[in-house]
This record gives C-alpha cells, sequence and structure tokens, in this order.
C-alpha cells in the first residue's frame, strides 16, 4: 500500500513564509518507522502555477493507494481541496484527515471534508495501526481514535489514551518535505523571529505536549494532560538536527515552554553549549530578573507571552490565572534584559465592554516600546469559546458555523454595531499608531528585488543594518524588525501612502492615547470611528480590516 503524506499549501504566495508542520513530520517519522511505503509532497514547495495538478499528477504516476492530509481548523478549506484533488485523480483513493482540524469536531469535520477516515488527537500510533488494519482488511473499528465512514453515515470509535511517554516517540522525520529547502530559503523578514540573521536558520522543536492551563481561547488537539520529554531526549535530537540541517536556532513550539522554573534553568545550563539561538513560548507569571539573565546568557533570543488583556475581569474570565502585575513585571524586565518580546492583547471576551477595552488600551498606549500586537479573540472550533457558543447548537448549525470560517464571533455583551466599532478602530490603531517609529533609514534593494535596509535603532540609537527583505513586504504599509544590539522590535513604515488619509486619521489616533479619563477616550473612539466611516472608500478601502 503506497502512502501520501501531503503538506498543504499555506500561502498562494510561494514568497510567503510558512511554519514547517511538526505534527506531519512525527506522523512521517511513526509510518517509516513501520517499514511503511511512504512518500511525501510539500505543496508550499511546488514550482508550477497550479501546485494542485502536480499533486494529481503524482498520486497518478506514483499509483498512490492513501493520501494523509491534516492541520488546524483555519486550513480546513484548503485541507479540503488536497482531498478533493486526489479523489478526482484517482476515485479509489483512500484518504485519512488529522489534526486539529479534525479532533476539534471528528464528526462534523470528517463528514465536511468528505475523508474516508479522520485521526482524532495524536497521529503516531494510530496512523500506523490504522494504514495496518487496511492492509490487512480487518475491521476499523476496533482501532482507537479514528473516525471512519460507513455507507450510513460517519463512526467514531473508542478514543485512543495520549501517549504517556513522549520519549517513546520517534524524532519528526523531514525526509520528503524539502527542510534543506526551507531553511535555505529564510530570510531576515519571515516572521517574528527571523531577525537576528539576514539568513536566519530556524528549526522547530517540542519540549512538551500540552498544557497544564486550560484557557478559553486555546484548544489542545493532542490532549489535555501536560507531559515532557526528558532534556536527554530533547538534546539528543537536537544533535541529529545541528549534524544535519545546521540550524542557527530553534523555535520552540511548545504552548508553554516549562511549568517548572527549575527546569528551565537546566535547560539553559545544558544548551549553552550549543551556542545556539532559541525562543520560547512562557508565561509571565513564573518570571524573574535572575531567571531572564540566565535565558539571555545561554542564548534565548526571544519569549512570546500570553498576555490577553489589561483588564482584570476578562484575564479572569480567560481562566488566565495572572495579574496585572504578573505582566508589567514580566515586560519590564524582559525588556530590561534585551530579549525580544513578543506579546498580544486580544478583545472580544464575553466580559469585554468599552471599560475593558480601555483598561487595556491604556496600558497599550502607555508601553509603545514593547510593541505588542492588537488581535479579536477567534473562535476556533475546541476552544472553550466554541463550546460555550455552541452548547446548544444542533449539528447543521455547527455545520453551518464551520462552513461559514467566520471566526470573529461577537461574543461580547455589547451590540454588533459597537462590536464592529471597535474591530474598525483597533485595526486603525495597529496601522497608523506607532509613535516610536524609525526615522532615520535608508532603503535600496537587491539584484533579486528584495530589500537592504538601514536604520537607526530607536531603542539603542544603533544602526542596523538589514537584508534580505523581502519584495511583498516592501509593498506593505510597515513591518517590524528588531535590534540586532538590543533586540527590541522597530516599526518601519515602508509606504506609508497606502495608508489613505494619514493626515486625519493618526491625530485621532493620538487623541485617543493622550485620553485620561474614559469619557474623553469614548469621545476620541467614535471621532476616529465616524471620521474612517465618512472619509474611506468602501470599493477599495485600505487597510483592509477584518
Amino acid at each position: 500500500m503506497k502512502i501520501l503524506l501531503v503538506v498543504p499549501q499555506y500561502y498562494s504566495r510561494k514568497e510567503r513564509y510558512y511554519q514547517m508542520p511538526l505534527g506531519l513530520a512525527y506522523v512521517n517519522a511513526a509510518l517509516r518507522e513501520a517499514n511503511l511505503d511512504v512518500q511525501c509532497l510539500n505543496m508550499n514547495h511546488i514550482e508550477a502555477e497550479d501546485a494542485y495538478s502536480v499533486l494529481a499528477e503524482r498520486v497518478v504516476n506514483s499509483n498512490i493507494d492513501v493520501v494523509l492530509c491534516g492541520g488546524i481548523s483555519p486550513l480546513w478549506k484548503t485541507i479540503k481541496k488536497v482531498f478533493d484533488t486526489v479523489k478526482r485523480a484517482k476515485a479509489s483513493i483512500i484518504t485519512v484527515g488529522g489534526g486539529g482540524a479534525f479532533t476539534s469536531e471528528p464528526l462534523i469535520s470528517a463528514e465536511l471534508l468528505e475523508v474516508d477516515y479522520a485521526v482524532i488527537g495524536e497521529g503516531e500510533i494510530t496512523d500506523v495501526e490504522l494504514i495496518q488494519t487496511l492492509m490487512a482488511n480487518q475491521n476499523v473499528s476496533n482501532v482507537k481514535g479514528i473516525v471512519y465512514k460507513t455507507p450510513d453515515g460517519y463512526r467514531q470509535t473508542a478514543p485512543r489514551e495520549e501517549i504517556a511517554d513522549v520519549d517513546s516517540i520517534p524524532f519528526p522525520c523531514y525526509e520528503g518535505f524539502d527542510m534543506d529547502l526551507y531553511l535555505e530559503n529564510q530570510m531576515v523578514s519571515d516572521e517574528y523571529y527571523s531577525f537576528y540573521s539576514d539568513k536566519p536558520r530556524i528549526m522547530p522543536m517540542i519540549l512538551g505536549r500540552s498544557c497544564p492551563y486550560q484557557c478559553k481561547f486555546c484548544f489542545h488537539p493532542i490532549g489535555n494532560k501536560y507531559r515532557v520529554r526528558s532534556l536527554d531526549n530533547f538534546f539528543m535530537e537536537l544533535d541529529q538536527w545541528k549534524n544535519k540541517y545546521a540550524p542557527t536556532c530553534i523555535l520552540i513550539l511548545d504552548e508553554l515552554f516549562s511549568a517548572s522554573v527549575e527546569r528551565v534553568y537546566e535547560f539553559c545550563e545544558r544548551i549553552k553549549g550549543y551556542e545556539i539561538k532559541w525562543i520560547v513560548q512562557m508565561r509571565v507569571d513564573i518570571i524573574t530578573k535572575e531567571l531572564l539573565q540566565t535565558m539571555r546568557d545561554a542564548g534565548c533570543l526571544s519569549i512570546s507571552y500570553g498576555l490577553e488583556s489589561f483588564s482584570p475581569a476578562v484575564l479572569k474570565n480567560m481562566r488566565k490565572h495572572i495579574s496585572l502585575a504578573d505582566i508589567e513585571n514580566a515586560l519590564k524586565l524582559t525588556y530590561e534584559a534585551k530579549i525580544d518580546i513578543q506579546g498580544n492583547f486580544i478583545f472580544g471576551d464575553e466580559l469585554e465592554n468599552e471599560h475593558t477595552i480601555y483598561e487595556t488600551l491604556r496600558f497599550w498606549f502607555q508601553h509603545p516600546e514593547y510593541k505588542i500586537n492588537l488581535g479579536w479573540i477567534e473562535t476556533y472550533p475546541g476552544c472553550g469559546y466554541y463550546r460555550e457558543l455552541s452548547k446548544n447548537w444542533s449539528v447543521e448549525e455547527k455545520k453551518a458555523f464551520l462552513e461559514m470560517s467566520e471566526w470573529l464571533t461577537n461574543l461580547t455583551k455589547m451590540p454588533d454595531e459597537e462590536y464592529g466599532k471597535y474591530k474598525v478602530v483597533i485595526q486603525l490603531l495597529t496601522f497608523y499608531y506607532n509613535p516610536d517609529c524609525v526615522k532615520e533609514k535608508e532603503t535600496r534593494t537587491d539584484e533579486n528585488g528584495d530589500g537592504i535596509i538601514e536604520a537607526k535603532c530607536v531603542h539603542c540609537g544603533s544602526v542596523n543594518r538589514w537584508a534580505g527583505v523581502k519584495k511583498y513586504l516592501l509593498n506593505q504599509s510597515y513591518f517590524k524588525l528588531c535590534c540586532r544590539k538590543c533586540n527590541h522590535r522597530n516599526v518601519i513604515y515602508s509606504r506609508k501612502e497606502r495608508l489613505k488619509n494619514w493626515d486625519l486619521i493618526l491625530p485621532l489616533c493620538e487623541k485617543m492615547a493622550l485620553a485620561t479619563k474614559e469619557d474623553e477616550f469614548i469621545k476620541a473612539v467614535n471621532a476616529l470611528y465616524e471620521t474612517y466611516m465618512v472619509t474611506h472608500d468602501p470599493e477599495n478601502p485600505f487597510p483592509v480590516l477584518f
């Protein structure tokens, strides 16, 4: 039985950065360790204009029997296109889906994507057992952790137990995924973390699975039980990648780098000798000056914090279990330690209102140096917000929601008009209000049309030179790059002229920032919104709003 494992095409533009999927790489390793006949196709590296015609040709020319593909809920239409393509190419082909898109709503997703089978939860054991069962022509109803198609509809088997010993899982395998090309093509402007080098080589890895916390905006498709790898196991994998791919940075993709401070110190001690950069996600409530200094000395480049809100009521309802003091302390100390901060405030919790938005934006206005991103809660299937929203829905209503894929749902008690107003205003702030943006810069292009930018850091004053800034980014209104000396983010406006009515919108954003009372803030919000609605072109709006 010939198997094709497909990495779906994440962006239509080939020059856009994507993150190599760890889940599919782990499944690739498990299938190969079981001596199954596996081929891979990474659709992000197909040069042809129509990547799906290449997929269809591979299925026919290689006489593929089974296609595996998966990902998270926002990708479900892309994943469906993969399965639709292979079914048209070969009607008898067996399709197997996996990942969060299926695990969040197993029966409904399997039906919507019209797969033959869906793997629910961790795939390493289940995928192998399912394929072996099919090869032996045995009853798939005995395979735990799957959904399967019958003439009468879809059925779900008993759940698969979470893999308790994560050290027992084979290291991810990138054979057929073009990992060398993926690393070679990375550029300074690709993502939050690529700034440290004009030719970054950032390798994804994990130290553990799931998370011990249950924040309402999160969904843990590989189970709710937090399980960690031994450091011996992690560093064995790192040794393998160092020899094979020569990465210069590790992106640790755990939802939570560590719940144990002692383990962080031990990790720092062990990784120091590698002289490699690394990036993690952490909670703000364990941060101390000593811990950050140890991390910085061991090569930590950037920390992604789950900030979410600066309203105590909203944080409590989100089940974050952190305080405003925790947030302030972590951001201040991280900035002083010269470690890059990647943080988000997300609006739209059930308790969100004008007052809570004011609380969060007041802090945001007061601390432009942290470059915290602003966004909105997205009700992806599986997360706590979705479960609460859909608890009384019928199956047909859930199907309609997934098909619509409108994840920005008004969960608040604010009227839709008020909710929509704040969506517009916060998006305008994101584009227009960057008070300490780079003032002194020089931009030119190389022979490939990519940008070379020289600019003075607004934080420390040192002059930076970034080469390899991609063309599509230069055509955006602005982007962020970090200083090579102090590690802090700089906002660089590349095409400010794209921001229409700058002279009207920016002063109104500044008026919001200067408001010291809530009623002044609300008046400024209304003025900004009304001005935008009157002056923007409905046929060709910019910035493109939610």
